[in-house]
């Protein structure tokens, strides 16, 4: 694949999921990336607000640039670290050690709102206020009865 620079094209199945994958070389090494099939890309005609024009001022522009240039750094891979794996090696660790593994407390569940009862109970509330509750058991007299 190498000397012809030409890329494969194959199906995989990651975690129940058939996917695309483009298999080629990198650095003398034979990489693969997945791919998206045609169906799963959407059109950017298909979202309405990317349909609009934006005037951006040239003050705007430069502060926006500035900006990015005095936030920019060179990227550190070793600065970020998968947590979780982390996490769950050290509870690994504990547990082939023989120690005791500290389960994470379950949080207590909050009472839960009905939102039709807190709806209705906050329309009568705003009836009351006004003064314009109906009485059960009375109707209105039709106009000109």
């Amino acid at each position: 694949m190498d000397e012809t620079g030409k890329v494969a094209i194959a199906k995989v199945v990651i975690r129940n999921k058939e996917s695309l994958a483009a298999l080629r070389i990198a650095d003398g090494i034979l990489t693969m990336s997945t791919m998206f099939y045609p169906d799963e890309v959407r059109k950017p005609t298909g979202i309405p607000e990317l349909d609009y024009n934006v005037s951006i001022h040239d003050n705007e522009l430069k502060m926006a640039v500035n900006l990015i240039n005095n936030l920019s750094a060179a990227f550190q891979p070793e600065k970020y670290t998968d947590e979780y794996r982390q996490g769950l090696m050290e509870v690994i660790q504990a547990k082939v050690a023989g120690e005791g593994v500290e389960v994470a407390a379950v949080p207590q569940t909050e009472k839960v709102v009905d939102l039709m009862a807190a709806l209705k109970a906050s329309i009568e509330l705003a009836e009351q206020e006004r003064g314009t509750v109906k009485k059960k058991g009375t109707r209105k007299k039709a106009a000109g009865a």
